[in-house]
This record gives structure tokens, C-alpha cells and sequence, in this order.
């Protein structure tokens, strides 16, 4: 059984668009809010160090001098600058460093999910499959990769790599493959629930036809599990997009790494950090309006 996409385009409701327009703008007015609210001007961070190592150095001599010096009278100091001071012209210059990020993001986001698909519907089928050995590796497997933070795998797997094998794995490698391993061990219980929600008289009847299991699984049994577990597998897809921000850390430029890279070199953090945020709110606002259509062209094939 093969499943059956409606050719004709699909209309999107007046209602939808106007929904996510009403989402956006209050969005839109959080985010102004929080800015007014926490936006303060940042020290220079050269200045601090200094400042920094100039007080530890001299910290004996201005304390004498303190004590002898008579306090000096009070004066009007000038207000400090605070409150909603938003300039996104100064990092307009860097825009482009930062959307060069988002297809870094796509590719990683694009590669672990269907790597982790595969390796996911390998999982589920071992835990179905009846073959103790098999259902104990995909349990324990699953259990350790939900049970431990991914930070903390992507850290083993980038740095624990080149000293147990000798292969010196890039960033890319090792954010690809750690986030495989960890959405296959999600999506399996996700593949696995959906399976066992297929009527089992598709299955007897096949298998009595004289279809082969793995053709039965292929042609019959997982189209209907993809289809019923879709919003599960856009979720998961979403977490995907969203925690690529973590191989930052091992030093892959992508949209996070390129708005800290931007912050870093002129000081100024709230308005790239805003910038890299909106970025990625319109990538998960995309996937998931692309996700309800395949939803809707899915059930109309029923």
C-alpha cells in the first residue's frame, strides 16, 4: 500500500493566515516589551579587563590614598543611559555574516533528521522484532541517550572521539552525527508507537499473500505509521532546528555562533542575539505551515 499525495494545490484559509499574523504581532510586542524592560547599555569588555588589571595592580596604593584624601563634595553626576536603546544600524553592516548561518543550519537540521529517521526505524523494529538481544540494545540504547544531556553528548563525541579512535572528527561531523544518535533514540519510541497503531489484519493478510516481512514493513506497515506519528516527527524536527544552536560550542558558525562572533567584536549583544532569535522563530514558523499542509494533502488521500 503506497501512499497517495492530492495533486491540486492547496488553499490556505484566510482564518490560518490570520492567525499566525495575530501570533506574530503579539510576538512582536513581547519582544518590544522585554527590550524596554532589560535593554542597558553594556560596558566595553576591553575596558573592564583593563579597569580590571589596573585595580589589582594598584589596589594597595588607592587604598592609601583613599584614607588620606578628604572625600570631594557631592556633586550632580550625569545620568546614566538606559531604557529602550535599540540600534539595529549598527550591526547593519553584519547582517549578512549572520544570515550566512541560517543555510548551515538548514543542512545540519536536514542531515540529522533523516539520519535519524533511518536509524530510528532500525531501533523501533528491534524493539518489535521479538529477539531478546535485540529488544534489550534498543532499550538500554535509549534509555542512556534520553538520559544524559545532549550538551553533554556532543562534548564526548567531539572531543572523546579522536582520543579512543585517532580520528580527528570535524564540528560538523560530530554535531551530525551526536544529533542522530540522540533523535534516533527519540523518534524510535515515536516510529514504534506508530507501527503498533496499524490494524495487525493488514499485516496477517499480507504475510498470507506471501509478502515478505521487509517488503510488508516497507510497502505496507510504515506509510500508515509515518503518516499517523507526522505531527510527532515535525516536533521533533523543530527541537532539532532549535538545539543546532549547541554546536556552537565546538566552534561551528551558524546563525548563534555568527551573532556572538558579531557581539564580540562590537560590543553590543542584545541587538544580533534579537536578530539571530528572529532568524530562527520564522525557520520554526516555516516548517511547521510547511508541516500542516503535507498534513492536510495526507489526510485528503485518505
Amino acid at each position: 500500500m503506497f501512499l497517495r499525495f492530492n495533486k491540486r494545490a492547496v488553499r490556505v484559509p484566510v482564518v490560518f493566515r490570520s492567525r499566525w499574523a495575530i501570533v506574530a504581532l503579539q510576538t512582536f510586542l513581547v519582544i518590544l516589551l522585554a527590550a524596554h524592560l532589560v535593554a542597558q547599555p553594556l560596558p566595553s569588555i576591553a575596558q573592564s579587563a583593563a579597569t580590571a588589571i589596573e585595580q589589582r595592580a594598584t589596589s594597595e596604593q588607592q587604598t592609601a590614598i583613599v584614607a588620606q584624601v578628604p572625600a570631594p563634595p557631592l556633586t550632580d553626576a550625569p545620568a546614566s543611559k538606559g531604557g529602550f536603546d535599540l540600534d539595529f544600524r549598527r550591526i547593519a553592516p553584519d547582517i549578512p555574516f549572520i544570515l550566512a548561518g541560517i543555510p548551515v543550519t538548514l543542512i545540519f537540521t536536514i542531515s540529522s533528521v533523516l539520519l535519524g529517521l533511518v536509524w530510528a526505524s532500525a531501533l523501533s523494529l528491534c524493539k518489535i522484532s521479538g529477539v531478546k538481544p535485540l529488544q534489550w540494545f534498543s532499550f538500554f540504547y535509549t534509555t542512556i541517550f534520553r538520559g544524559t544531556p545532549l550538551l553533554l553528548q556532543l562534548s564526548l563525541v567531539y572531543f572523546a572521539t579522536p582520543q579512543l579512535t585517532g580520528y580527528n572528527i570535524t564540528p560538523y561531523q560530530a554535531g551530525v552525527l551526536t544529533f542522530t544518535l540522540n533523535s534516533g533514540a527519540y523518534m524510535s519510541e515515536t516510529i514504534r508507537a506508530g507501527i503498533q497503531a496499524v490494524d495487525k489484519g493488514q499485516a496477517e493478510a499480507s504475510l498470507s499473500l506471501g509478502v515478505p516481512y521487509w517488503l510488508l514493513m516497507l510497502d505496507v506497515i510504515m506509510p500508515q505509521a509515518l503518516k499517523n506519528i507526522l505531527p510527532a516527527l515535525v516536533n521533533e524536527t523543530i527541537s532539532l532546528l532549535k538545539d543546532s544552536s549547541l554546536v556552537s560550542t565546538i566552534g561551528v558558525v551558524e546563525i548563534l555562533r555568527a551573532a556572538q562572533i558579531v557581539g564580540a567584536n562590537k560590543y553590543i549583544y542584545f541587538e544580533p542575539l534579537l536578530f539571530a532569535g528572529l532568524i530562527y522563530y520564522v525557520l520554526v514558523m516555516g516548517l511547521t505551515y510547511a508541516a500542516s499542509i503535507l498534513e492536510t494533502r495526507l489526510r485528503r488521500s485518505e
